[in-house]
């Protein structure tokens, strides 16, 4: 396919569960030498800088004996005028011992490039707006607010089922804080909607679309509860009426075998 991409556009994510946010640099609050400072995390960047006047303002010791030149947007050059080591903590007690080239910045007090975030386990999650560091500690980027709030609340199995194959039935109690539904799908089993046919009771079916029994452990999650611009942070979660919904839609109904008279066997919430 081809798209003539236009000026404020968006596709995908970012336009069905993100339509008003918009996205800038990646900016994080950390600490060099003990200093707050600014932090540009730039994929983009081979090498790491610390602004001159900042580093002179936090007593670093500069190598000018070491010079670096580095090209930039527009094959612009950039002269290094040294290196020197700094500390570099993140998310309070994190900390990094790294030598960064020394140039003049504006906007930051400095650029971590690939050659940080590689050894040092850092990763950009853009959607969530955060830094992600080992052990899943998260930094929030400047200007960004949490993508995964408190209004966020699962469905979860409350008791171990079994499930021959076919389905069974976990009622649904609505979110009015959270009014859009993810629902789960696993190797053996996929989850649709249903509303029942008396009243305003709905349920999440489970279908077991292989060909022995499993059993679904004691707080599964089948789904989750979120605002409008939320979704959940673990993969295997797709939203009621999208194309991938719908495809597992139709691989619950070749895999289901009808039962008469059946009722829900657990409940979730």
């Amino acid at each position: 396919d081809e798209i003539d991409l236009q000026p404020g556009e968006r596709r995908g994510y970012w336009k069905h569960y993100a339509p008003h946010k918009w996205y800038k640099q990646a900016k994080i609050h950390g600490k060099l030498n003990n200093h707050r400072a600014v932090l540009l995390l730039d994929t983009g960047a081979e090498v790491s800088i610390l602004d001159t006047t900042f580093a002179r303002e936090v007593g670093c010791l500069i190598d000018t004996e070491i010079t670096k030149e580095c090209v930039g947007i527009r094959d612009e050059t950039y002269y290094m005028v040294g290196r020197t080591r700094v500390k570099i903590t993140l998310a309070g007690n994190l900390v990094y011992y790294m030598h960064l080239w020394v140039g003049d910045l504006v906007g930051q007090h400095a650029i971590l490039g690939m050659n940080f975030m590689v050894p040092a386990g850092v990763r950009i999650d853009t959607a969530d707006g955060t830094a992600c560091l080992p052990d899943e500690v998260h930094i929030q980027m400047i200007g960004r607010r949490p993508l995964y709030g408190t209004r966020m609340n699962p469905v979860n199995v409350k008791a171990p089922v079994r499930l021959e194959p076919g389905d069974t039935e976990v009622l649904l109690r609505p979110d009015r804080n959270a009014p859009f539904l993810w629902v789960a799908r696993a190797e053996s089993w996929v989850t649709t909607f249903v509303k029942g046919r008396i009243g305003r009771k709905t349920y999440l079916r489970v279908t077991n679309i292989g060909d022995a029994a499993i059993t679904l452990d004691a707080h599964e999650t089948l789904g989750w509860w979120t605002p409008s611009d939320g979704q959940p942070r673990s993969r295997g979660f797709v939203r009621l009426g999208s194309p991938r919904y719908q495809q597992w839609q139709n691989v619950a109904y070749g895999a289901t075998r009808r039962k008469t008279g059946s009722q829900p066997s657990s409940t979730g919430r």
